[in-house]
């Protein structure tokens, strides 16, 4: 099972999140926590939800390191998204890259 290193560069963080935002705006499909799994390669941008919940409660079985761990070993990064704010741009995300990325 992969490492999980968890994001902590502000840009990048502010990057996914635009990505998701995004995303969230052309699915019409809003959640107030949502999962993503987010990957970058040959020049292709691919968003796509993994999971989501009305809750915290609801979410924190979904954002488990192990089952964090496990997208890893497919994708360049998972990203928790918290939208339970009074806009999208206010919503928090926490970011775990692969351990290929990390180590660039």
């Amino acid at each position: 099972m992969p490492k999980v290193y968890k994001l902590n560069d502000v840009s990048r963080l502010d990057i996914l999140k635009d990505w998701i935002i995004e995303h969230r705006a052309k699915a019409k499909a809003k959640a107030t926590y949502e999962l993503y799994a987010i990957n970058v390669r040959n020049n292709e941008l691919n968003v796509r939800r993994l999971d989501h919940a009305p809750t915290s409660a609801d979410f924190a079985p979904m954002i488990k390191k192990g089952r964090i761990a496990a997208f890893l070993h497919e994708n360049d990064y998972i990203v928790e998204f918290r939208g339970a704010w009074k806009s999208e741009t206010e919503g928090k995300v926490v970011a775990y890259e692969s351990e290929e990325l990390a180590k660039r």
